[in-house]
C-alpha cells in the first residue's frame, strides 16, 4: 500500500538527509543560545534566584513553567524579545524547509550544504505565500467546524454547560482530524514546488488539493500514523522530563544534553513526515 511505502521510504530518505537535520538544528540552537541568556536574567529577575533554583532542583515542574506565561512580571520579557524571537524562528523554519524538502528528493542522494542553502532561499518566498495562505485556511476552518456549532447553540438560547462541552470537545476533535488534510495540502504543495523551477504558489497549492484527494486514502492514514508517532513521542518526552530531578551542576549539564538530543529526533519526525509526502508526490 502506499503509506506503507511512504512510512518506509520517508524514514531512508529522512536518514538519507541527516545533514539538512543538523544544520536546522544546529541554526535552532544557535538561536536560543542568543536568547538564553537575557531570557535567564529575566527569570531570575521575576523569581529571584534562590527560588528559581530551588524549583529546579525539586525537579522539572510541568506546572511551573506553564504558569510561567500568565505571570504578569514576564511581560516585559516577551515585549522585550519573545514574541519577535517566535517570529523569527516562524519565518527562519519556512527558509529551512525549502532546503529540506529539497534534500528530500529522490535525486538528492549526494546532497551539499551550498545546495542545502540555494534551495531554501530560491523557494523562500514561495513558501512563506503557500504557509501564510494554509494557516488562513485552517484558522477559517476552525472557525466553521467549532465557532459555528458553539454559537449556534448559544443563539438557540442553549445555557446547559455540559452540552455546550460536550459540542466544543467534539467540534475540536473533528477539527483536529480535518487539520490533517490541510497538513497534507502544503505537504504535497512544498514537494511540488522542490521539484519545479517555476514559483506558481496558486498552482501549487491547486495540484496540493489534487494530490490530497486524489490519493486520500493511502496520504491521510500516513499522516494520521505518522502525526500518532509524533503525539506519542511528545508524551514520552513530557513523562521522561517530569522524572528528571537534576540536582546539581552536572545533573543539569546532563539535562541540557538530554534535550539537545530529543529536540534533534523532534526534527527527525518532522523531516519523516516530509519525506513520506515527497515519496507519495513522486509515486
Amino acid at each position: 500500500m502506499k503509506f506503507t511505502k511512504a512510512i518506509s521510504l520517508g524514514l531512508t530518505r529522512t536518514i538519507r538527509s541527516a545533514k539538512s537535520i543538523l544544520i536546522i538544528w544546529l541554526i535552532t540552537f544557535l538561536g536560543f543560545a542568543l536568547f538564553a541568556i537575557p531570557l535567564k536574567g529575566s527569570i531570575f529577575q521575576a523569581l529571584g534566584n534562590s527560588y528559581g533554583t530551588e524549583l529546579i532542583r525539586d525537579g522539572f515542574n510541568i506546572d511551573f513553567w506553564a504558569d510561567l506565561a500568565s505571570v504578569a512580571s514576564f511581560l516585559p520579557m516577551i515585549s522585550r524579545g519573545g514574541l519577535f524571537l517566535l517570529f523569527l524562528f516562524f519565518i527562519i523554519y519556512i527558509f529551512l524547509n525549502g532546503g529540506l524538502f529539497d534534500s528530500l528528493r529522490s535525486n538528492s542522494c549526494s546532497y551539499r550544504i551550498s545546495s542545502f542553502f540555494g534551495s531554501s532561499a530560491k523557494l523562500f518566498g514561495s513558501y512563506l505565500v503557500a504557509t501564510l495562505l494554509v494557516v488562513l485556511m485552517i484558522i477559517f476552518a476552525a472557525g466553521l467546524i467549532i465557532g459555528v456549532p458553539v454559537l449556534i447553540s448559544r443563539v438557540g438560547g442553549s445555557s446547559d454547560i455540559d452540552t455546550m462541552q460536550a459540542i466544543y470537545k467534539i467540534t475540536r476533535i473533528i477539527f483536529l482530524f480535518a487539520s490533517l488534510i490541510f497538513l497534507l495540502v502544503i505537504d504535497y504543495t512544498r514537494a511540488w514546488l522542490a521539484a519545479n523551477d517555476h514559483k506558481r504558489v496558486f498552482k501549487a497549492l491547486g495540484y496540493g488539493f489534487k494530490a490530497t484527494f486524489t490519493s486520500f486514502f493511502g496520504s491521510y492514514i500516513f499522516m494520521l500514523l505518522i502525526t500518532a508517532i509524533q503525539i506519542l513521542y511528545v508524551w514520552i518526552v513530557t513523562r521522561l522530563l517530569s522524572g528528571m530531578q537534576p540536582s546539581a551542576p552536572g545533573g543539569l549539564f546532563l539535562l541540557f544534553i538530554l534535550a539537545q538530543v530529543l529536540f534533534f529526533l523532534k526534527l527527525v519526525l518532522r523531516a519523516w513526515r516530509y519525506g513520506g509526502v515527497t515519496t507519495l508526490y513522486e509515486t
